[in-house]
């Protein structure tokens, strides 16, 4: 006898939690509400939804205008025990909804550059904490950057990641890129100016400006920062100003202020 469709989904989710699920699939999940409403207002590519029992009968407008817009998208909403589904919530309360949908093509080089008026892009480099991943892109689309790229370790497809944004992910073009050459070459070719993030000794950040209207701003983990030879491959080092006694910020809080910051400099 074949498995329920709900349970052949909840499987594929549990798949998709791991970074082989992800690369062998080439597809990632969601969840939550909020998550949902923003991938359906960004007409984002679902496949598929799973929902508890209890979700479809709450009652309430937010849950039914999350059905109705899966509905009128025809994607296949797969209604599963409560108890099944708060397994896979893990009592994190974002409501009782999954999406699973395609990892999206990388974006080309030319999209990060796209309209008008000053361009900053956010790079970060081997953010290991897929929660920091998904606040530095929360951060980095409300300051008004216009795209994020993920280089090595950093995965913004990771559940964390994407519960963390909080839906941003699907309003912010982003790229996956492997090694440091390929971002220097793209950015590079494009006209990108390159400010790394440095604690101390680097521009101070109420000073500094930008010499274009295309701006990169390369953030590092935040236990190791960026490593020499690559800010030395840089056009700028850039410093947030800290009290005496304190040595950073957290990632997701300095992109908020370098990207506010850079983007209304002028």
């Amino acid at each position: 006898m074949a498995a329920p469709e709900w349970r052949v989904l909840a499987q594929l989710l549990k798949r998709l939690s791991k970074t082989g699920g992800r690369r062998d699939t080439g597809l990632f999940s969601l969840e939550g509400s909020r998550s949902m409403e923003r991938a359906l207002r960004n007409d984002a590519p679902l496949e598929e939804a799973l929902v508890s029992e209890r979700f479809t009968t709450a009652g309430t407008r937010r849950e039914e205008k999350i059905l109705e817009a899966l509905e009128g998208r025809r994607i296949p909403v797969r209604v599963a025990p409560d108890g099944e589904v708060a397994a896979l919530t893990g009592g994190r309360g974002l409501g009782d909804v999954f999406g699973v949908m395609r990892i999206p093509e990388a974006p080309v080089w030319k999209r990060f550059c796209e309209g008008e008026g000053r361009r900053l892009v956010v790079v970060g480099r081997d953010l290991a904490d897929p929660g920091n991943t998904g606040a530095v892109i929360r951060s980095a689309l409300a300051a008004g950057a216009t795209g994020f790229l993920a280089v090595g370790n950093t995965d913004p497809w990771h559940p964390k990641s994407v519960r963390t944004s909080m839906g941003s992910l699907f309003a912010l073009p982003i790229r996956k890129v492997e090694t440091d050459a390929e971002w220097l070459e793209g950015l590079g070719s494009l006209g990108f100016e390159t400010f790394a993030t440095v604690c101390r000794d680097g521009e101070s950040l109420p000073a500094a400006r930008p010499s274009g209207n295309r701006v990169a701003v390369v953030m590092g983990s935040e236990a190791f920062g960026l490593p020499e030879d690559l800010i030395d491959r840089m056009d700028r080092r850039i410093t947030i100003p800290m009290p005496e006694g304190v040595d950073s910020f957290s990632v997701n809080a300095a992109v908020a202020v370098l990207a506010y910051t850079l983007l209304r400099e002028r």
